[in-house]
């Protein structure tokens, strides 16, 4: 119902002027947040970014809250994340059996890089629509989460389904890789990632007990191949082993995911994505320097969903930032004037800029930083469809 009020509002506010001695009614004004639900709300794919470290209160605060607007108002009934896909493969295998899932088990599932006083109010809302059945959610990423189901229960499930030689052979390697209990007596090098590998493949073409543990395996099988990949090959002279091609095949596998869980659903889903803004990027050709660029999921997303798919980035103007590696919270330096966020907030005296798609086309060519607050110069309407800029971000709160 606000939808269609928000909706209403330009047809209203064109009617005839009011004849003499009418009371005139001051127009209604209209938040960014509102600004927002009216863009997405007949979207199929909501891809909601972030800063890349994800250490940002407002954003995540906003993005919360924007999330039980989308599907209260606007029906969208898949909620997926980047973060490691094991964990709500396998609350979709409990849902499927009949059991409930806990707060618990939906904040195990979305990691500890968003256990913050933020991102609280949204999980008993997650869990009630996901034992209601009104809601699906899922995770993107082939990466691991620690201290969850992925790290403990996962691999004593899967384990059994080798040839019984091979469980004794790779059992062991997994239960060590998984708790990381690597020594002199034990080092973790190729040869190690390697057999690891091997164990993955194997299962993945064995007969698994359910679609959603294939599902994991597959992803475990990706994932292990990229770090085959990476420690194979020479460091560079500053040491690294990362290039391009590990982006791409993360990106790629992202989108395997999502592919696979819309797949699920015998009807389109509208879906929601939870993710980081370098990420849900449409196009990167034209940002910067010559440097090259990965191919990025929201790039298979704009081939593949085109206009019914809407990525909302995330900057601010100043404030501080947590990046998790240290445990400190980064100065996030005063916007340059001459930049997009800069521009956006010259004369305007809100605490928040929302800049839709015709007015990033119209800004044109800017400076702008939000992907990890440096400067990037591009045509940022080729990127995202919409950009919400806070005066003053700060970091998350701890539980």
């Amino acid at each position: 119902m606000r939808y269609l009020l928000l909706l209403l509002i330009p047809l209203l506010s064109s009617c005839a002027s009011p004849s003499k001695g009418a009371v005139v009614q001051e127009p209604v004004a209209v938040s960014d947040e509102d600004r927002i639900v009216r863009d997405l709300c007949d979207k199929r794919l909501a891809l909601l970014g972030e800063e890349g470290h994800h250490g940002n209160a407002r954003t995540i605060a906003f993005k919360a809250a924007l999330i039980r607007r989308l599907v209260e108002e606007c029906h969208y009934d898949a909620f997926f994340i980047e973060t490691g896909a094991y964990d709500f493969l396998h609350l979709q295998a409990q849902l499927k059996a009949g059991q409930p899932v806990s707060e618990a088990q939906v904040t195990a599932g979305i990691g500890g890089m968003w256990a913050n006083q933020e991102m609280a109010p949204l999980i008993p809302f997650l869990t009630e629509r996901l034992n209601a059945g009104t809601l699906v959610a899922g995770a993107i990423d082939d990466q691991l989460n620690r201290s969850t189901y992925a790290q403990t229960q996962m691999p004593r499930e899967l384990i059994p389904y080798l040839d019984g030689p091979r469980q004794a052979e790779c059992g062991p390697e997994i239960e060590r890789n998984m708790t990381w209990q690597y020594d002199e007596a034990h080092p973790f090098t190729v040869e190690t990632a390697k057999r690891i590998l091997g164990c993955w493949k194997e299962l993945a073409a064995s007969p698994l007990g359910t679609p959603e543990q294939l599902q994991m395996v597959r992803n475990l099988e990706r994932s292990f191949t990229r770090k085959v990949a990476m420690m194979s090959r020479p460091p560079t002279p500053s040491g690294a082993t990362w290039t391009l091609d590990d982006d791409n095949a993360r990106e790629r596998s992202m989108f395997m995911n999502l592919e696979w869980l819309l797949s699920q659903s015998p009807r389109p889903r509208k879906a929601i994505v939870w993710l980081a803004t370098l990420h849900a990027a449409k196009d990167l050709k034209g940002l910067g320097t010559n440097r090259q660029h990965p191919t990025t999921f929201g790039s298979y997303v704009q081939e593949k969903f085109g206009a019914q798919a809407f990525v909302l980035g995330f900057s601010a103007l100043s404030g501080s930032y947590f990046t998790g590696m240290d445990g400190r919270a980064r100065v996030i330096p005063p916007a340059l004037a001459d930049s997009l966020e800069g521009l956006a907030f010259s004369g305007h005296t809100g605490d928040t800029r929302y800049l839709d798609a015709s007015q990033l086309r119209a800004f044109g060519p800017k400076k702008a930083r939000p992907f990890d607050y440096v400067w990037i110069e591009g045509p940022w309407a080729t990127v995202m469809d919409g950009l919400l800029i806070f005066r003053e971000e700060a970091p998350p709160r701890p539980l």
